[in-house]
Formats: structure tokens, sequence, C-alpha cells
């Protein structure tokens, strides 16, 4: 059963969804089998916003958003070195049979600056975006 604070974010979800001028993105799949999306937008060295989308249960969500939240504002560099342990503290109690969540959520974003720094491929934003949003 979730927790008010994930009640909370459930109905707001403001990080929910593609960001249109990210400049780091990354996809993972779970060992759990939920898959999620993360993107960032990194300026001045710094991780000023970031959203996501996961095709996840309640937790996932609670916890990428908790992740992104951790993140902005970080260095890539620090965000890089986030853990599962510290997703879930900021997080709150998670079952422990969700905890895997937070694995997938801190997975996710140092995948996602990995790309920033190493791009799977050469392309513009704009292909990029178009391939990501499958439009």
């Amino acid at each position: 059963m979730f927790n008010d604070a994930m009640k909370a974010i459930e109905s707001r979800a403001k990080r929910f969804g593609p960001m249109r001028d990210a400049n780091a993105y990354a996809k993972v799949r779970g060992a759990c089998n939920d898959t999620a999306e993360i993107w960032l937008r990194i300026d001045g060295g710094k991780i000023r916003k970031g959203s996501f989308m996961t095709d996840g249960c309640g937790y996932s969500k609670h916890c990428c958003n908790k992740a992104i939240e951790l993140a902005e504002g970080m260095r890539p560099e620090e965000a890089e070195a986030m853990t599962q342990a510290q997703v879930l503290e900021a997080s709150g109690p998670i079952p422990e049979d969700h905890q895997h969540c937070a694995l997938l959520a801190a997975d996710t974003i140092k995948l996602a600056i990995a790309h920033f720094y190493n791009p799977p491929e050469k392309q513009t934003l704009s292909q990029w975006l178009k391939r990501i949003l499958k439009k």
C-alpha cells in the first residue's frame, strides 16, 4: 500500500513525461522487467532538470522522481555516483520487495550521464528526440 508521500507523487508527477530540451537520455530495463527512461538537461556543469517515464509500479515512479530530485543541481560526476541506498533514503519507506526500484532509478541516471559524455550515436538532438519519442 502506498504511503502519503507516494500518493502525492502519483497525483502530481511534475517530472513525469519526456523532456524536449534534454541533452542526456537513457532507457534501462530492471531485474523485475520494469523499464525506466530518464531525460536530463545538463548545462553549465550542472544537472538543471530532469524527467522520467516508466511502465513500472508506483514505487518505480516514486524512486525515479526522487532520483531526479536528488540529481538536480548536482554536477554530473556527483550524480554518476548515486547509489540505490541514497535513492531509498530519499524515498522514505519502501517495502523490501520493491527496493530494486531504487536501483533501477539510480542506474538509469548513471547511464543518461554516460550517454551525455559518450552519445550512443552521432545525431542531431532533433533526430534523437524523434527516435526516442517515436514520432
